[in-house]
């Protein structure tokens, strides 16, 4: 991704790999990669996003770190994930999270993702302990 030059050519611009027009970004993100084609260059991307050369690398930096979440978000719930879910949990409620976490698993059962068993927890939690769970989650990279 990004501008390479060979000489005086520069090499076009691709979408991160296993980004879909259904990922979830922010709308700067979406606006930089809708000019991405796979045929034009940094330049090219930028004046037609009215937008920076420099701000063209950092939108595709940026939609690679989404892919990536949405990635982890779907894959299934390991006992790491659980443990540092369980954590999270913990500094909004208290000791029981570990509860709360094992239920939801078991509601879930052996296909549980991650995405799934944040949106259960976070539908049992007020507004104000939602935001601190979130608030930890992001912390460690997993919201």
């Amino acid at each position: 991704m990004g501008r390479r030059r060979t000489g005086d050519a520069v090499t076009s611009l691709n979408w991160p790999e296993g980004l879909s027009d259904t990922t979830p970004m922010p709308y700067r993100v979406w606006k930089v990669l809708h000019a991405v084609d796979g045929l034009r260059g940094t330049d090219e991307v930028a004046r037609l996003a009215r937008t920076t050369p420099a701000d063209v690398q950092l939108q595709l930096d940026e939609a690679a770190r989404w892919v990536g979440q949405a990635v982890q978000r779907e894959q299934q719930v390991g006992d790491a994930v659980a443990r540092v879910v369980t954590q999270c949990l913990a500094a909004a409620v208290g000791p029981l999270a570990s509860l709360m976490v094992d239920e939801v698993l078991e509601e879930l059962g052996q296909q549980a993702t991650l995405s799934a068993l944040l949106n259960r927890l976070a539908a049992q939690l007020s507004h104000d302990r939602a935001q601190l769970f979130v608030r930890q989650l992001r912390e460690r990279g997993m919201a």
